[in-house]
């Protein structure tokens, strides 16, 4: 075996050296990029970047780059620490709930049932909630105590605090007193302007009558951004396909808009002295039309630097203007940081440019051969190598994207899409085609006979689009949770409010309790169970038709049963065990305030029994056989018509183990309860 040189490792040493400064030359702002999200990320790894960052900008002797990380950091450290001020000065952090807050500042965002204010450009940011009438731009004076940020049942499960902290909202107040006090001029009264804008948009593509067409909803969504209003299920259909990211405006959208816009403009032989300025322009204002999201904004920041990169004959750096549109962000609204669209966005991007770049470099897939010079090509190989580059390029970016986005969705949204790369490459020819239908549809929407006929195609390949994706998002194991699944003899309690709850025994087993309202399952129990690893195989039919449309979109094979009063004991068995199902006698009343519930026994495989009585009444657990009224766990709520709350009968089942639904706190069951009962 050969020894290396002595003077190898200086080599390797110099190489290494002369790579990274040719790398901080290309891309002079990132070392002040690490900077600025070390000092917002903060603690010790944090400081760590900061420290590396300056460390490596002094290795390289590139003292300049060195001086503007340095005032770059200085910057945030005196932003970051002015907000702080502000809360102590509030005193919003250091006191827990409930306490009487006051506050007055400018509404800059509408919610639900609410709206978010903010005192001042480097103030609090705090969300009111109640019933408010207000639009971004009205300055306020709130009167408010301060709430509980809500903890989500498991991992995957919409968190407050998550959405808190990306949103960079210190506190949350249920409003005691309002007063609308006027308005001001600023950026809020900018948004505000644009969405109005979007919204008179928005109706040209919908207009009223047709709000549930599903394809003008995705046109909405597609080319304006009005996700609001596209219903749940349309939104469901893109999450699960993977494409959620279309519904959105962001660097996709721009670039669509920007290449049908130059396109235009070299068609209608405008100069490039004259179509690059116009270009900006006109990408302005669709950015301000579609409501200036943040992604959006990224993307025309990095398009006007480039242009006035080629305006003034300079060389473009793509990184650098990566690194330079998220400094202004960051700079700006630093809570962007923790927002999954910022990072999902810049990450993507920097994985796009890198998958381009390999796919121009890599030699033909197919075509013709690449040592032919491409001027001798004939049309049909002109054809050929343009469609060969074109598949090339989408191949290999959707890959890219795919794997940089795949740890991000784990880690923000804990779910794999592993059917997202297909319908990103199936999708690619159709999505453009779709916006500059859908932006032809904004202009000559009521044109007779034309304006029809765009809005036919534009209908038609929104409809294709929503097929291609929902079929594509069917398939078995194409959106899966992050998490294992649960095992089979676990079982887990859900609280729904206002007394109500569900509860799953064993996986694949047994969901029972309140079951029937479309929200709670839509927002609490499917996420909670698919989050959590749970596929429940048997369920009490749902009132609501729309529940029922839920659960069977996530658990196709979930087999409904009914148990109304009278009818004989239902068994199934499930890989978690044996479930025998006991309906209520034939006396009880069936209407929803007598709580005519069944009562559920599982056997486990480990000889283990519980037995779940709900809310059931006590003429249910009277008819009972005698072998089914002992288990080693018992559930319990609470039926206000026969309630269950004797001692004796609870000894009788002789239960190890008591879990009080939310139903029986604060009822008289408890005091005849063991020391061992387990509430949730």
């Amino acid at each position: 075996m050969s020894t290396p040189p002595p003077d190898e490792p200086k080599r390797r040493g110099r190489a290494v050296y002369r790579a990274c400064r040719d790398l901080v030359n290309r891309a002079p702002l990132m070392l002040p990029l690490a900077v600025v999200v070390g000092v917002i990320y903060g603690g010790t790894p944090g400081w760590a970047i900061v420290c590396v960052a300056l460390a490596a900008a002094a290795a390289l002797r590139a003292y300049r780059i060195l001086l503007c990380a340095f005032f770059c950091g200085v910057i945030m450290v005196l932003c970051l620490a002015l907000r702080q001020r502000a809360e102590d000065e509030l005193e919003i952090t250091a006191m827990p709930p409930p306490v009487a807050v006051e506050l007055r500042g400018t509404v800059i965002r509408s919610l639900n049932r609410g709206c978010i204010v903010e005192t001042d450009p480097l103030g609090v940011r705090v969300a009111a909630y109640g019933k408010l009438t207000v639009q971004p731009g009205d300055y306020v004076h709130i009167i408010g105590s301060l709430r509980n940020v809500e903890t989500p049942l498991v991992p995957g499960m919409f968190s407050q605090a998550e959405w808190m902290r990306g949103s960079g909202i210190a506190a949350c107040l249920d409003c005691l007193r309002f007063e609308r006090e006027g308005s001001t001029l600023g950026y809020a009264t900018i948004l505000r302007a644009a969405a109005e804008v979007r919204s008179a948009l928005a109706d040209r593509l919908m207009p009223p009558g047709t709000e549930d067409d599903i394809r003008r909803q995705v046109l909405c969504a597609l080319v304006l951004g009005e996700k609001d209003r596209a219903d749940t299920s349309t939104i469901d259909i893109f999450r699960r396909g993977g494409c959620l990211h279309a519904f959105a405006v962001s660097g996709l959208h721009v670039g669509i808009v920007a290449g049908i816009l130059w396109m235009l403009l070299r068609w209608c032989r405008v100069h490039p002295r004259v179509g690059r300025p116009a270009l900006l322009i006109g990408v302005g204002l669709y950015v301000f039309a579609t409501g200036m999201a943040v992604p959006a904004l990224r993307a025309y920041v990095m398009l006007a630097v480039l242009m006035g990169s080629l305006i003034l004959r300079r060389r473009p750096s793509y990184l650098n203007t990566w690194c330079f549109a998220a400094i202004v962000i960051l700079m700006l609204q630093p809570w962007q940081f923790y927002q999954p669209g910022f990072r999902l966005s810049f990450v993507v991007y920097g994985a796009i440019c890198l998958g381009v770049r390999y796919g121009m470099s890599d030699t033909p897939w197919f075509g013709p051969d690449s040592y032919i010079p491409a001027r001798i090509h004939t049309h049909w190989e002109r054809l050929t190598a343009s469609a060969e580059l074109f598949v090339r390029g989408t191949v290999v970016v959707s890959i890219c994207a795919w794997l940089v986005s795949l740890p991000l969705s784990i880690a923000h949204f804990h779910v794999v899409n592993t059917a997202s790369y297909l319908v990103n490459i199936l999708i690619a020819p159709l999505l453009p085609v779709t916006m500059f239908l859908g932006l032809l549809m904004l202009v000559f929407a009521g044109v007779p006979y034309f304006g029809d006929l765009v809005q036919a195609c534009a209908l038609r390949g929104a409809g294709w689009l929503v097929s291609l994706v929902g079929y594509c998002g069917s398939f078995p194991g194409a959106f899966l949770p992050a998490a294992p699944p649960a095992p089979a003899s676990d079982y887990m309690l859900m609280p729904l409010g206002h007394g109500k709850s569900a509860c799953v025994l064993g996986n694949p087993g047994i969901l029972a309790g309140d079951v029937h309202r479309e929200n709670d399952v839509r927002y609490v129990l499917q996420p909670a169970l698919f989050h959590a690893g749970y596929s429940p195989a048997l369920c009490p039919a749902p009132r609501q038709a729309a529940a029922k449309d839920v659960f069977t979109q996530t658990w196709p094979q979930l087999h409904f049963f009914t148990a109304p009063p009278g009818t004989p004991p239902q068994s199934y068995t499930t890989p978690a065990g044996v479930f025998t199902i006991f309906a209520p006698p034939a006396s009880q009343p069936v209407s929803y305030s007598a709580n005519a519930s069944p009562i559920i026994c599982w056997q486990r495989t480990d000889a283990q029994r519980f037995l779940f009585i709900g809310n059931a009444a006590l003429s249910t657990y009277e008819a009972l056989p005698p072998e089914f009224r002992h288990a080693d766990v018992l559930i319990l709520g609470y039926n206000s018509h026969e309630p269950i709350e004797h001692p004796d009968l609870l000894h009788e089942i002789g239960a190890k183990r008591i879990i009080l639904l939310p139903s029986a706190h604060g009822h008289n069951v408890e005091r005849f309860l063991p020391q061992e009962t387990a509430q949730p």
